[in-house]
């Protein structure tokens, strides 16, 4: 583990706002607790609403009055614990902004972490008795203002503006404004956008916790692909965490258990060597232009990596390592590349754009990429099927025909056809054909392997798949093989937290232990019969050799 820390401020999606407790944001059950003071934040339990809201305190005049069966809550006083001890993590986050319109539910959310920065840093002056002015506080974040676009910039104006009358509204006279105090909450915006990190938590589609033998497991129409998806869940800022660079091969995962980050290191990582996380785009999921343009709008920078290299032999002890450049820039790199892979003795084939390298025919391009296209919407309908329990077999077969086409047109390592062979598993799964099921699992978990490597937490992910259709079939040997590999890549990713960043997977063992169990108790049963019955013949031949006549001759 190379560092854990808690956020410094946080909010909840707007996705997220009515299932996951705001302070901790895990699923709330359903009787959730409210805030005492407004009604939009929700908390798992008392002690999560405590930790958000501060300590309720009651007083002589405080009572709660029933008017035409409604509860009257204007006279209940939140304190603060952070107002009364400093070394109190209680934090009223969101205390300023209870009453009228919760500023959630109308500002962006990178506005309401700025303000709820600056309530914490206004507190704490006011705490501290160092006057009454509103600056703006210091988090020694890098921000990109003057890169931004002048409508960016306007925007932000705006929202400054919003914001500092809401904060003076607030807090009344205890705090007044000077000529800097804008420009230094538009630069405090700034901060928060290039350095708000997205909480994640890792979800199971097929129910978490409440997976049992009976569901998933089975080989009947009910049985389902066990998958988990990534869901964001909130924002927040991490003082320690906006440090680490960027890349998109990184060397270091981060994870989140309620509120706090984790990053762990998930290979060697030798001394003065950098530590890098992954912003979000990573190689594997992105081409090197989409990567580089997500991160250009959203941190103002360009990734400096290199696309991925292959190494092809040309000869028997001769191995050329090349590299492959980015495609949409057409160069004599790329006509190097081909000479090499078309060098016949002495002579050099041309290469030339939208010609095949291997037959020399000639491409449509955008026709090819439509005709993919298509093919690939024709397999994504099998996911807006509610049941496929009555699927048409003209469906599948359309599906099959589709699939067979991408491979034609796709690269046999390409992300796109991957996500094709995972459709296809599910949608077999669902009608109950596991064997086929198992066969595009194996596929696309092929590809994404030479795409990623071995050992990449998205293996592991595609792997649980693989195991809940081997339970399926019943194949023992097969399902400990895919499991027990998966759990080591997230040992490597999560180490001791396994168990609660991914509950699911705890589930699973147990599944395949007791199915192990019951196979070992079946073949034990199956041989002592057998063994039973061999006795039981032997001891009938036996008795029957006994009891035959002795046969004597006579004299002719």
């Amino acid at each position: 583990m190379l560092l854990t820390c808690d956020s410094h401020v946080q909010i909840i999606t707007k996705s997220c706002r009515d299932t996951h407790c705001h302070y901790c944001f895990s699923e709330v059950p359903a009787d959730v607790v409210f805030c005492p003071s407004c009604t939009l934040p929700i908390y798992c339990s008392k002690m999560c609403q405590e930790q958000a809201v501060g300590e309720i305190s009651w007083n002589q005049n405080t009572c709660l009055e029933f008017n035409n069966n409604s509860v009257d809550l204007a006279k209940l006083s939140i304190t603060s614990t952070r107002c009364r001890t400093p070394n109190s993590k209680h934090n009223a986050e969101h205390r300023h902004e209870c009453g009228g319109a919760h500023w959630a539910a109308v500002l962006p959310a990178d506005i309401v972490l700025a303000g709820r920065v600056m309530a914490q840093y206004i507190e704490k002056r006011l705490m501290d008795r160092k006057g009454s002015t509103i600056s703006s506080p210091n988090l020694d974040l890098i921000h990109h203002y003057d890169q931004e676009s002048p409508a960016s910039k306007f925007e932000s104006h705006i929202y400054a503006i919003v914001l500092l009358l809401c904060l003076q509204n607030y807090y009344r006279s205890d705090f007044s404004c000077t000529e800097d105090s804008l420009s230094q909450l538009v630069l405090l915006i700034s901060q928060i956008k290039v350095n708000s990190i997205a909480i994640v938590h890792m979800k199971s589609m097929d129910g978490g916790k409440e997976l049992t033998v009976n569901k998933g497991f089975s080989a009947y129409g009910d049985a389902v692909m066990c998958s988990v998806e990534q869901v964001r869940v909130a924002q927040a800022i991490y003082m320690s965490g906006s440090f680490f660079n960027h890349s998109c091969r990184p060397n270091v995962h981060a994870y989140f258990y309620s509120r706090t980050l984790f990053l762990r290191a998930t290979e060697y990582i030798k001394a003065g060597s950098p530590i890098e996380l992954s912003y979000g785009p990573q190689a594997g999921e992105m081409d090197l232009p989409e990567r580089q343009k997500s991160l250009q709008e959203n941190y103002y920078f360009s990734c400096q990596c290199k696309e991925n290299f292959v190494h092809v032999s040309l000869g028997e002890c001769h191995v050329c390592t090349l590299s492959l450049p980015d495609i949409s820039k057409f160069d004599d790199d790329m006509l190097k590349v081909g000479k090499l892979f078309f060098r016949k003795s002495d002579a050099i084939l041309n290469i030339d754009p939208a010609f095949c390298m291997s037959c020399r025919s000639q491409l449509d391009l955008s026709f090819a990429v439509a005709l993919s296209n298509r093919a690939t919407s024709k397999i994504y309908r099998l996911k807006e099927l509610t049941a496929l329990d009555n699927v048409p077999e003209v469906l599948i077969a359309e599906a099959l025909q589709s699939l067979e086409q991408i491979k034609k047109l796709r690269h046999p390592y390409s992300k796109a056809l991957a996500q094709v062979e995972d459709t296809m598993a599910e949608a077999f799964a669902k009608v109950g054909d596991q064997e086929q099921a198992r066969k595009h699992c194996e596929a696309s978990i092929k590809i994404l392997e030479k795409l990623y490597h071995p050992n990449h937490i998205i293996i592991a992910h595609e792997l649980i798949k693989l195991v809940s259709i081997d339970l399926s079939l019943g194949d023992g040997a097969s399902t400990s093989a895919a499991l027990a590999r998966a759990e080591a890549i997230f040992l490597l990713y999560y180490g001791p937290d396994v168990k609660r960043i991914l509950p699911y997977v705890g589930v699973l063992r147990r599944t395949v232990s007791e199915r192990a169990k019951r196979i070992e108790y079946y073949h034990d049963f199956s041989q002592k019969a057998r063994k039973g019955i061999q006795e039981e013949d032997g001891n009938a031949q036996n008795t029957c050799a006994k009891r035959a006549p002795t046969s004597t001759g006579h004299a002719g």
